[in-house]
């Protein structure tokens, strides 16, 4: 990662004024054969670590990077892989991880007593070896990030039942809140083993599933379940902890998830260690790039928070952005099928 990204990342984090927004453009070579390190089965795509770390070495290699794209591999064990480290069943597909199938953690709140950070877990071991894998094998050409250990109420939901969840938090709130501050713990306990991994290697700073890089700690938040929820519900459970979250690191931002979300806009504006909103629109709705969406961008941008979006796929839909956005704390995952039109978008926004 050169000094011209590491610094403007720098200026994003610290709201600074900038003339550009951060632009990460990538292209997938068309000219190599993506088979030849195809997973033949789902033990190579998910468990076996040598496989991965070759396979994320090949992907690396024969992606190209544009503007301030960086090559980065995020350790994907699915979304919120946490909740399998403290005792969710999971079931891994071709595409992604499931998690709280089968049988749940918590079929009463009886066994709460119990709920830890299983470190003998499956999902502890690979996360943290593929982790170490790529840490340590890192020859400076790549960032490691932190795996996606999800959203706490997410995790919960993953160890009790969403339906059954939702209940409690009526029927049983207390208790709702003490597994939070459990699962919080779990959270902050293992993401400090993973920066401990990633910084012991050598590597300065470090990137998550999100995209940005970041010199010190930070994650983005979620709560997907919140969705579900209504403000004053998501004031009591889902605020304090991403309050405690956000104090633990140095920064955060929040992966705001469809519509349903957008009532909450305003609580996490109040939370000043949240630097940022990542708007995706959920399936059957405008795209991110869509103009529908520019007058809650513009809200997020007047409040003084970080704008990253994710889903661009066009020359023109990013263009329109560049144009209608403030360049300051905007950060823009594109990807695209060509060099000639990765070069046509960095022309056209005159970056440098």
């Amino acid at each position: 990662m050169n000094k011209q990204i590491i610094d403007k990342h720098k200026t994003f984090w610290t709201h600074g004024e900038t003339k550009q927004p951060i632009l990460s453009i990538s292209v997938r070579d068309g000219s190599v054969s993506w088979d030849e390190t195809a997973p033949k089965n789902s033990y190579e795509l998910w468990e076996d670590i040598d496989a991965r770390y070759k396979r994320s070495r090949f992907t690396m290699k024969n992606t190209k990077y544009y503007g301030d794209a960086f090559a980065m591999d995020w350790v994907n064990f699915g979304p919120g892989c946490l909740a399998a480290m403290m005792g969710s069943n999971y079931v891994a597909d071709a595409n992604t991880v499931w998690f709280g199938v089968g049988e749940y953690f918590f079929k009463d709140w009886s066994n709460i007593g119990d709920l830890r950070l299983l470190e003998d877990s499956p999902m502890y071991k690979m996360v943290t070896n593929l982790t170490r894998t790529l840490a340590e094998n890192n020859d400076g050409s790549y960032s490691v990030g932190i795996s996606d250990l999800g959203g706490n109420l997410d995790i919960l939901a993953s160890l009790r039942n969403t339906q059954d969840l939702l209940t409690d938090l009526y029927d049983d709130p207390e208790i709702v809140l003490q597994a939070l501050e459990i699962i919080d713990e779990a959270w902050m306990k293992y993401y400090t083993l993973l920066r401990n991994i990633i910084k012991e290697s050598g590597q300065i700073g470090h990137t998550t599933w999100l995209g940005p890089w970041c010199e010190t700690t930070y994650y983005p938040l979620q709560s997907d379940f919140a969705a579900m929820i209504s403000p004053k519900d998501f004031e009591k459970f889902a605020i304090p902890s991403l309050k405690r979250i956000s104090d633990f690191l140095d920064h955060s931002l929040f992966h705001l998830d469809g519509p349903g979300q957008i009532a909450f806009v305003d609580q996490l504006f109040s939370i000043n260690k949240i630097d940022g909103i990542q708007w995706v629109p959920g399936d059957g709705d405008a795209p991110v790039s869509d103009e529908k969406w520019y007058p809650l961008y513009k809200k997020i941008q007047a409040a003084n928070k970080c704008l990253v979006l994710h889903g661009l796929y066009s020359v023109d839909d990013v263009v329109k952005l560049y144009d209608n956005l403030s360049p300051k704390g905007l950060w823009l995952n594109v990807w695209l099928n060509t060099e000639a039109e990765a070069e046509e978008l960095l022309k056209r926004c005159n970056w440098s």
